[in-house]
C-alpha cells in the first residue's frame, strides 16, 4: 500500500512540475497555443497594454471581416511587448486601445483616448 501512494504522490510531483515548466514557456511566447494557455498560467498577471493601430500590417485571413493585427504594446511599466489580436472589424488607423490581457492572451479592447494613456506610454507609442 505504502509503494501505491509514493508512485501516486511522485505522479502528482511530476505533474505538477511538467505544469510549472509549460507556464514559464508559454509565458513570453507569441504562438497560438501559449496565448491558449496562458488564459490558465498562473505565473502570468491579468493587466492591461496599450496599442497603436497601424493597419498597413492587418490582414483578413477568414475572409469575414475578421482583421489579424501583430503590434508592439507596452504595460502600464513601460515594457515592450508584440501582441497578436484578431479586431472584430477594421479598426481605425493610428487610433489608441487599451487591452484587457493575461499574458499575450487578449480578452478585450477598448478605444481610449490620449488623458486615458499614461504620458510616458502614450510618448513610446507615438514614436513607433
Amino acid at each position: 500500500m505504502r509503494s501505491y501512494l509514493r508512485v501516486f504522490l511522485f505522479g502528482i510531483f511530476l505533474l505538477g512540475m511538467g505544469y510549472l515548466g509549460l507556464c514559464a514557456y508559454a509565458k513570453d511566447n507569441p504562438g497560438q497555443n501559449a496565448q491558449a494557455f496562458n488564459r490558465y498560467n498562473i505565473l502570468v498577471k491579468h493587466e492591461a497594454k496599450y496599442v497603436k493601430i497601424d493597419n498597413k500590417n492587418a490582414k483578413d485571413n477568414d475572409g469575414f471581416g475578421n482583421y489579424d493585427y501583430k503590434l508592439t504594446s507596452y504595460d502600464n511599466a513601460g515594457k515592450k511587448k508584440q501582441i497578436e489580436f484578431t479586431g472584430m472589424k477594421k479598426l481605425k488607423q493610428g487610433h489608441f486601445l487599451k487591452l484587457d490581457t493575461k499574458g499575450n492572451y487578449v480578452y478585450s479592447y477598448k478605444e481610449v483616448f490620449k488623458k486615458d494613456i499614461p504620458s510616458d506610454i502614450f510618448t513610446k507609442l507615438n514614436l513607433q
